[in-house]
């Protein structure tokens, strides 16, 4: 089995030591798997994850991260509320909180494989009692149905009968309202729908 290599681009602190324990964990009961982990420049071809920490940082501007994709993987704190709606938000980084209390590296290795992002339970948790903030710009009447349509569940293909839309007209104007909302999956526009459905039940 080929060699999963993680970079480790911040400097050298406990969560590099917590991530290898981690990782040795895995290996440990994973006979034929192995792992290394690189820090600094002197990384050779490209890893299978990077790690970047963010732990103390205030904000950060999204444009400037090294690499903005799901094999990006940002450890990050749960008091950095703000911090984890905009990276969320704002780029396709895997979002791990270092306060989670159990955690399963496995789930880490397979997301990255798979290009799939990977937020940890904790942050998810936290991503559903931030306050939801109305959309900057007014979702337009077909826009506010669609949404309606969507809270009930419906998919593309439902909706799109209901309305006498092609598919194609309903997927833009699902773009537009994920885009209205600042969130750029389908995961984290139902995010804000449950979200938004929890604040109407407490209004």
């Amino acid at each position: 089995m080929s060699r999963y290599n993680i970079h480790y681009l911040s400097p050298k602190s406990v969560w590099l030591q917590a991530l290898d324990l981690g990782f040795t964990q895995l290996a440990r009961t994973n006979p034929g798997w192995s792992y290394a982990i690189s820090t600094g420049q002197g990384n050779a071809g490209i890893p299978d994850l990077y790690v970047l920490d963010l732990t103390t940082a205030n904000e950060i501007n999204v444009d400037a991260l090294p690499v903005n994709h799901s094999k990006m993987l940002v450890l990050i704190q749960a008091s950095q509320k703000k911090l984890i709606r905009h990276i969320y938000n704002e780029t396709r980084c895997s979002l791990l909180c270092i306060d989670e209390h159990a955690l399963n590296f496995r789930n880490i290795v397979e997301a990255s494989i798979r290009n799939k992002r990977f937020i940890s339970t904790l942050i998810q948790s936290l991503l559903l009692t931030l306050p939801v903030t109305a959309p900057e710009t007014p979702l337009t009447d077909t826009e506010h149905k669609i949404l309606e349509y969507l809270r009930e569940g419906k998919n593309g293909v439902e909706i799109s009968q209901l309305l006498f839309r092609s598919q194609k007209t309903i997927s833009s104007h699902k773009r537009n309202i994920m885009r209205k909302f600042g969130v750029s999956d389908d995961l984290g526009l139902k995010q804000k729908i449950i979200a938004m459905e929890e604040m109407a039940c407490l209004a």
